[in-house]
């Protein structure tokens, strides 16, 4: 049976190259492609399928091939796949080389993983004097189960090279004794090991001289060691492909000595700008923070490769949740998002991460109480080399209050524009009442028959009475616009309360005889207090016309209450009713009870009368069944206001 298949489709780059180069050291052949269309070809059919998740992908396609898929992709390009239908293994990407082979080793058809059994095929030997690199470069390498042996020192994996004859030896250049510049000219002199490729690492990025120097004594290369390992295993992989160079030529004129020597000064210089460097983080970190924390707006960023997210404290303070009860990832996160935006929210994520449309969304998330909280989110990806995206960030902000605000404001102008409309309506009609009058006057008076006195008299009384009208309407606007910017003013004198409301019920007599109303009035007794006579006669007058406004042909019940400390004065209509949930607002300027088209009014009535009681130091309430009637309480204490605005 033949050695397994792997073709590799992804876009062509050192990475892909590299892909290849770790599958093909585990002994499987590997065919790499630019696209699925190699599926489509009548060609060997591979083992296994590795696929890079940025193509485009057929889910249907792929389905019908019956592969062992393995997808490198984000965790956005997952979804979508999934989608799409594609049936695969997944790694996020993007993965290390170990992942990779491990992943392809997981997918294998079971006749072809019988063939991976049997001793490693390479040995690798590691001479590293700390321990911590040594087991760190040994789980590196754990993924392609190459034999994997150590050293603490150069003389030790000499002796053991001499032993073991390994496929490719990796050395620190700074260990004591036996350094890796002396070990691999060591190696180099012995003709059994001339050509086993050595690789020298150090943590430092290699300069002219370090390069220069590997080169005089026959290595391979110079790797900085990282701790992700991927340099170091890259150049392994090359140097196992290429099998080891002849020896290289020495050139005497640099010693290892002043090579070391050089090295140290260097690393002295290094230490030098790392610890400026590593102050200039901490600076900008502190300022960074300082940024965030002073901030209105909360902060996420989102690591796409490895699916974690940030959200700052902020932004947890403004959904009422602690930094300890959030587990720093996408799903969760998104879980906050009201059901109904989710699915737009995610579609301009990718969108942003696919095709680069801005990323400004308008969403709603779940506060801690279970509320859900306007908000807006802003965010840019960041990207690699090959434009793919790694990395988001981005800003919330909580609109919530805005929303109000501008909801509150849309409803002002609307309450604005009715009550300009309406108040253009009551003003126009005693005023074309008038000029009615007027024009019958004077067509009287101009006309060839006489006219009676008591007819003139009577149309002088009918305009009198709409010239009264209009000035009660301009004193009502005048009055409510003093009393939005400050209390009414007061006359306070001692009254007795009874006198005011009788000569009240008697001037809206005539008013109410026009509704077909009766006034009933309970007996009263003298009810003695520090009040102001006209403005509390202006109540009882506002109480008695609504009263008759949405109870006509019916009875007004009018009481006084005389207690201790306070007098308690009840107007009792058998109209219409007020509707339960506009009772909380009846009191407040503009508001009505009853839609506008069916009765007139400026709304300002019960307004005024609030703000007459309030100024007293009393209240108003009513009590309401909506088809039966309504009841208004208005509770004065004798005393007065504790502090009046008083007229002088």
């Amino acid at each position: 049976m033949s050695q397994p298949l792997v073709l590799l489709v992804a876009t062509p780059s050192p990475g892909r190259t590299l892909q290849a180069l770790a599958l093909e050291s585990q002994g499987w052949r590997v065919q790499q492609e630019d696209s699925v269309a190699r599926l489509a070809e009548p060609r060997e059919r591979p083992d296994v399928l590795v696929l890079e998740g940025g193509l485009p992908l057929n889910g249907e396609a792929l389905a019908t091939q019956g592969l062992a898929t393995v997808v490198l992709a984000s965790s956005v390009e997952r979804e979508r796949l999934k989608q799409r239908g594609v049936q695969a293994s997944f790694l996020d990407w993007p993965a290390s080389l170990g992942e990779v082979v491990e992943g392809v080793r997981a997918v294998l058809p079971p006749g072809k993983k019988e063939l991976q059994e049997g001793p490693p095929p390479i040995t690798v030997l590691i001479a590293d004097d700390d321990p911590l690199s040594r087991k760190l470069l040994q789980l590196h390498l754990t993924p392609f189960r190459f034999e994997v042996v150590t050293a603490p020192n150069g003389q030790a994996a000499l002796e053991l090279a001499r032993r073991r004859r390994p496929k490719v030896v990796i050395a620190d250049v700074l260990m004591p004794g036996l350094d890796g510049f002396r070990l691999c000219l060591a190696l180099r002199k012995d003709p059994r090991l001339a050509n086993v490729p050595v690789l020298l690492t150090h943590v430092g990025a290699p300069d002219e001289l370090d390069l220069r120097m590997a080169q005089n004594v026959g290595a391979n290369g110079f790797v900085r060691r990282t701790q992700e390992g991927e340099e170091v295993l890259g150049a392994l992989l090359r140097a196992l492909h290429s099998e080891g160079p002849a020896a290289a030529p020495l050139d005497q004129g640099l010693l290892c000595e002043e090579h070391l020597h050089g090295m140290v000064r260097r690393l002295e210089r290094q230490v030098g700008l790392l610890a400026r460097a590593e102050r200039s983080a901490r600076e900008s970190e502190e300022r960074y923070r300082l940024v965030v924390a002073g901030s209105y707006d909360g902060v996420w960023d989102w690591d796409l490769r490895h699916d974690t997210l940030w959200c700052s404290p902020r932004l947890l303070e403004l959904l009422g949740r602690r930094t300890e009860d959030f587990p720093g990832t996408y799903d969760a996160f998104i879980a906050w998002v009201h059901p109904e935006d989710r699915t737009r929210v995610e579609a301009a994520m990718v969108a942003h991460l696919e095709e680069g449309t801005p990323y400004d969304v308008s969403v709603r998330l779940r506060h801690a109480d279970g509320s859900y909280h306007a908000c807006v989110s802003r965010g840019q990806a960041m990207r690699d080399e090959h434009g793919r995206p790694v990395r988001m960030a981005g800003i919330i902000n909580d609109v919530t209050e805005q929303l109000r605000l501008f909801r509150e404001t849309q409803e002002a102008v609307r309450t604005r524009d009715e009550f300009l409309s309406v108040a253009a309506h009551e003003l126009r009609t005693p005023l074309t009442a008038l000029r009615l009058r007027l024009q019958g006057v004077n067509a009287a008076m101009q006309a060839d028959t006489p006219t009676s006195p008591e007819r003139i008299s009577q149309a002088l009384g009918s305009a009198d009475r709409q010239v009264q009208r209009l000035t009660g309407l301009v004193d009502t606007l005048l009055d409510v616009s003093q009393l939005q910017s400050h209390a009414p003013l007061l006359q306070l004198e001692q009254v007795d309360l009874a006198a005011v409301v009788r000569e009240a019920v008697a001037r809206s007599e005539l008013e109410a005889s026009r509704a077909g109303c009766r006034l009933v009035m309970s007996p009263m007794p003298s009810t003695l207090g520090r009040w102001d006579p006209v403005r509390l006669a202006q109540v009882v007058r506002h109480l008695l016309a609504n009263a008759m406004k949405f109870g006509p042909g019916k009875p007004v019940e009018v009481t006084l209450e005389a207690r201790v400390d306070a007098a308690v004065l009840k107007v009792r209509d058998h109209g219409i009713g007020i509707e339960p949930e506009r009772l909380d607002t009846l009191f407040q300027r503009f508001e009505r009870a009853v839609p506008v088209r069916h009765y007139g009014g400026l709304g300002l009535g019960l307004y005024r009368v609030r703000r007459i009681v309030e100024a007293h130091g009393g209240a108003v309430t009513v009590d309401s069944v909506l088809g039966e009637g309504a009841t208004f309480h208005v509770s004065l204490p004798r005393e007065g206001p504790a502090v009046a605005n008083t007229r002088i």
